[in-house]
């Protein structure tokens, strides 16, 4: 424990290995277990340690025993059967008290959930499943009040006697959480200041003339004496000794064959045993039904979604009431045509790619940890990610094309419309994501939102010909994919009315000369439409593995 600012997180972070040297930070240390030299970032050293953070990433629609079981599931040997994983969870939720909420939502700030020390102990659960040697916590009773954060000591009491070595960082506990700790490290301003019994910190503060008053909570008078007193004061009054412990370590032990990175023999209790995680193929369908399930359970998004599409499409469709099918010989009319066509096929990018761009930054919190944690690739991420979105945006085009395309009264088939619209909505939300990945939260998404749409919309060849753009600028077109999409909406509406000789074939052939769509590459339109969203759709599985690498 220690003030704001002691190193507590650093110093946690730093044995856990979730600190590392990189760019201008650098990390030197002699981590030891058992006196046994390791490096904390090594993979194998990580396996052996939970940590579990301030923060509660959990997702919000799943409930504890989903998430207890959802963790056991993806980093339990495969052999693990689901009868000895419904075990363990069970187990899991009695010990930890959460049997009375186990089938109720996590929540979040949007959706009404469990309570606070109930998602700090389904935090602490989802982290137990692996029976870890050793378990990390980040201010655990943070934002608890004192009874919920007296059952979360208790219940890492009830985790050391098992068998596991718990560490924790902690900023001012109450007195009865303070006399529960079995050993306290005080730290202030990168220095130890205490080390030992809790149980000799009132002797220990006396001998240095720094006295706990009485019926005083302890840990408050020890927060006050370091955060009161300067550095230098408490140095002469006799703190900050060098302890043989930290300052008289052995030379590094070499580590016996059969023995893993921390020096245990763990690994020869498995001996003959398949150890190896759930492969790719599972990890990507438990992701899926994680994903489908948050997509389904999250009503008011899903909601407000789909009653902004319809709203907006039956709004189209009463405004541009058959439009598609008058005369093309009146200017007017044609345009009138296009500029239909422009706003369902710009509705249907704009209300696919802004929910995707928003969710990755919203659960990337979740994803680092379980990522950091070993419970899935980056690859099975993507893939579920990508089957749940593909199916939410394809039933989204086909209710936004049942609202508008018969109201409007388009010329081309109704499946090709909803598959050109599709197509368009698919590139966005690849290109949706490309973006989500390279930010970090929300509030920047939203920033960046006119850099996802505005270029789009000026070089797809509606508010200025193509031919008219700058000579230096007309390759930007070609790399937008609503170019592309627009091409292939006009050669659908408007290319029968050129060759069939309509009487308005001029005005249907100058609109199309306009947007620079050639008939003779309907097809390249298609493949170099599919190129983009494959391309950015890698970009950002690329960008989000170098990022979550990078984070931890």
């Amino acid at each position: 424990m220690g003030p704001s600012g002691a190193g507590k997180s650093t110093l946690l972070n730093i044995l856990a290995g979730r600190t590392r040297t990189k760019g201008n930070l650098t990390v030197s240390a002699d981590v030891r277990l058992d006196n046994f030299s390791v490096d904390p970032t090594d993979v194998e050293v990580r396996k052996q340690i939970a940590f579990v953070a301030q923060d509660d990433s959990l997702n919000a629609t799943s409930t504890p025993r989903e998430a207890i079981r959802f963790s056991a599931k993806l980093r339990l040997p495969r052999t693990t059967t689901e009868e000895e994983l419904d075990a363990l969870t069970n187990r899991m939720l009695n010990a930890l008290g959460l049997m009375n909420c186990a089938e109720t939502y996590i929540g979040g700030p949007l959706i009404k959930g469990i309570s606070g020390g109930e998602r700090k102990r389904t935090s602490v659960g989802v982290e137990l499943v692996t029976k870890p040697s050793l378990i990390f916590l980040d201010e655990p009773t943070s934002g608890l009040d004192s009874f919920s954060a007296s059952q979360v000591v208790d219940l890492l009491h009830k985790v050391a006697n098992a068998g596991s070595s718990v560490l924790f960082t902690i900023h001012q506990p109450s007195s009865e959480v303070f006399n529960a700790f079995d050993h306290l490290i005080l730290l202030n301003k990168g220095h130890v200041m205490y080390n030992g019994s809790v149980q000799k910190v009132p002797d220990y503060f006396e001998a240095r003339k720094h006295p706990v008053p009485a019926n005083y909570n302890p840990a408050d008078w020890i927060m006050s004496v370091a955060q009161i007193n300067p550095i230098e004061q408490l140095r002469s009054d006799g703190f900050f000794e060098e302890e043989s412990r930290f300052s008289q370590m052995g030379q590094s032990m070499k580590i016996d064959d059969g023995k893993d990175a921390i020096g245990n023999s763990l690994h020869d209790e498995n001996a003959g045993k398949d150890t190896q995680k759930p492969g790719f193929f599972t990890q990507a369908s438990m992701l899926y039904a994680r994903e489908f399930k948050n997509a389904i359970r999250d009503k008011a998004s899903l909601g407000t979604r789909f009653g902004i599409t319809i709203f907006l499409n039956l709004l189209f469709g009463i405004i541009f009431y058959q439009v598609g099918k008058q005369p093309n010989t009146e200017l007017t009319n044609t345009s009138s045509h296009f500029g239909a066509l422009i706003m369902v096929v710009l509705s249907g990018m704009f209300g696919s790619a802004q929910p995707t761009l928003f969710a990755i930054p919203e659960e990337r919190p979740v994803f680092l940890r379980e990522y950091s944690t070993n419970h899935y690739s980056v690859g099975a991420y993507f893939l579920a990610r990508f089957s749940v979105e593909a199916i939410t945006t394809f039933i989204q085009t086909l209710v936004a094309c049942l609202c508008n395309y018969f109201l409007i009264g388009f010329q081309t088939n109704f499946f090709i419309f909803v598959l050109i619209n599709y197509a368009v909505a698919m590139s966005a939300t690849a290109l949706a994501v490309f973006l989500g990945c390279s930010i970090d939260d929300a509030k920047m998404a939203q920033e960046f939102l006119p850099l996802l749409f505005v270029p789009q919309m000026l070089f797809a060849g509606f508010f200025v010909a193509i031919s008219l753009l700058p000579n230096w600028l007309q390759w930007v077109p070609y790399i937008c994919s609503l170019t592309y999409g627009i091409k292939l909406g006009l050669l659908a509406e408007f290319e029968s009315c050129v060759t069939n000789e309509d009487p308005g074939f001029v005005n249907c052939a100058q609109i199309m000369t306009n947007a620079d769509a050639d008939p003779d590459q309907n097809w390249v339109y298609w493949v170099v439409l599919i190129a983009i969203f494959f391309v950015t759709r890698l970009l950002g599985l690329a960008i989000l593995k170098k990022k979550a690498s990078d984070f931890y």
